[in-house]
């Protein structure tokens, strides 16, 4: 599914949490629109998720096995505590925005894909919390709860789902998109390596000046020669360098905000 919303342009909260601060930090964006995007991605994620689980229970899919599921799922999503839910928020965001990283640095379908499917699939297997999916998950359980027969004493209400875990899961994805990768890459390979407050403290060794001396008859320069003309290449048509491969704007390239 990554794929699907990365190669048609859709935004999630988590990869803007990422792409967005990235920009900034790299002198490509402000930063008001960055929270601008990250609000808004944050709501539209939830406006998307209820729209599908909404669609999903019209289909009739939100019933027997699967409603009995969603419930128990919800009930275990918020009975974990603050603090849980925020670490695996963190834990969970690290892996995806890793994934969106390596999706943009291939050039190919089959190298994008290779590149989502590995971080995907540990953070799925590690059971760390995602907030769009939940942002579907948790509305499906809401819908299943109001039918009699998968409704439980035990069954938390939306609010209580929005509490305890939609909100430290939003957090945890926040902290580690903006400061694990996107402060964290800019440090590495883009500009935040040469900023000024890093390199407090550091310094300078005095370096000895050379003295001149003279020339040894061995050290001496040898007689010019005439320059001999240099085969001229073919200049590269225009358009026909990847943007990869450009050296001079940073890590950021890589990312799409």
């Amino acid at each position: 599914n990554l794929l699907f919303i990365l190669l048609s342009g859709s935004i999630l909260y988590t990869g803007a949490t990422f792409t967005t601060p990235s920009a900034v930090i790299e002198g490509r964006a402000v930063w008001y629109r960055s929270v601008f995007v990250i609000c808004v991605s944050w709501a539209g994620n939830m406006v998307g998720g209820w729209g599908f689980a909404i669609f999903t229970d019209w289909c009739g899919l939100n019933d027997g096995a699967v409603a009995e599921y969603v419930v128990k799922i919800a009930i275990s999503k918020v009975s974990k505590g603050w603090g849980k839910i925020f670490l695996r928020g963190i834990g969970c965001n690290w892996l995806v925005c890793m994934a969106v990283f390596l999706c943009t640095m291939a050039q190919d379908m089959t190298g994008k894909y290779v590149g989502i499917f590995f971080p995907i699939s540990t953070f799925v297997a590690c059971g760390f919390e995602h907030y769009p999916a939940n942002a579907y998950a948790l509305p499906l359980a809401v819908l299943a709860l109001q039918k009699d027969e998968y409704n439980t004493p035990e069954g938390p209400g939306f609010g209580t789902m929005l509490w305890e875990n939609l909100i430290p899961c939003s957090l945890g994805n926040l902290v580690a998109g903006v400061i694990i990768m996107s402060m964290g890459n800019s440090f590495f390979f883009g500009k935040l390596k040469t900023c000024p407050c890093l390199a407090l403290g550091k310094k300078k060794e005095p370096t000895a000046e050379p003295t001149a001396a003279e020339p040894t008859p061995q050290q001496q320069a040898p007689p010019a020669q005439a320059p001999t003309a240099q085969p001229q290449l073919p200049a590269m048509p225009a358009g026909s360098q990847p943007d990869w491969t450009k050296s001079d704007s940073g890590f950021a390239r890589t990312v799409s905000c």
